[in-house]
């Protein structure tokens, strides 16, 4: 099946990091608002990544995007690793409701009772992980089987952190030349005094 539709509530609201996850400009897709009510973002536990808990009054806003094909679904599934697997829901949009797939978390992935924030996420961790992603997708897609992974995705994620906090060594300055105290000019002898004649 191809031309899929999302409702992405995480990280992939982004769209730097969609690219890097498809391996390509994402300009032949759609993007809009939408939201799914009966949940709530919250922070997974040992992650900074958000799972979605059932809450009746609950609201999870987030981007319904349109026109993905098998391989970018594929890719996605790949990114989002054994955590999530997709479920169709309706998503609220302004237009109508509609049927969006949506990753779910697995029964292993827990919360952490905090409410995830797309713009905290944005500003302190989407560094890291748009690093790791390009390296993964790029490295390990179609060569890596699935299964085997995680262990590929943390030991990248440990070597970028550790280059993103290593000190950058500065430029040795060179020492300014001493200043050489300018030679006071002789003084002028004075003229001899011309000697009396006797």
């Amino acid at each position: 099946m191809s031309n899929q539709t999302f409702f992405f509530y995480g990280s992939l609201m982004d769209l730097e990091l969609v690219e890097a996850v498809l391996g390509r400009k994402a300009a032949n897709l759609s993007f809009a608002p939408g939201w799914l009510l009966g949940y709530v973002a919250e922070t997974a536990l040992g992650y900074s990544f958000p799972t979605l808990v059932e809450k009746p009054h609950g609201r999870v806003d987030g981007i319904v995007t349109a026109g993905l094909t098998d391989a970018d679904v594929d890719r996605i599934a790949y990114f989002e690793d054994t955590e999530y697997k997709p479920s169709v829901i309706d998503v609220s949009t302004a237009h109508a409701d509609i049927a969006a797939q949506v990753f779910m978390a697995t029964a292993t992935l827990k919360s952490t009772g905090t409410p995830w924030s797309f713009e905290h996420w944005r500003r302190n961790e989407k560094p890291l992980l748009l690093a790791v992603t390009r390296r993964v997708m790029a490295e390990h897609y179609g060569k890596t089987p699935f299964a085997d992974i995680d262990a590929h995705w943390h030991r990248i994620k440990a070597e970028i952190e550790a280059e993103m906090h290593s000190p950058v060594p500065l430029k040795r300055r060179t020492a300014a030349p001493t200043p050489t105290a300018p030679r006071r000019a002789k003084r002028a002898a004075s003229p001899t005094r011309p000697r009396r004649q006797s």
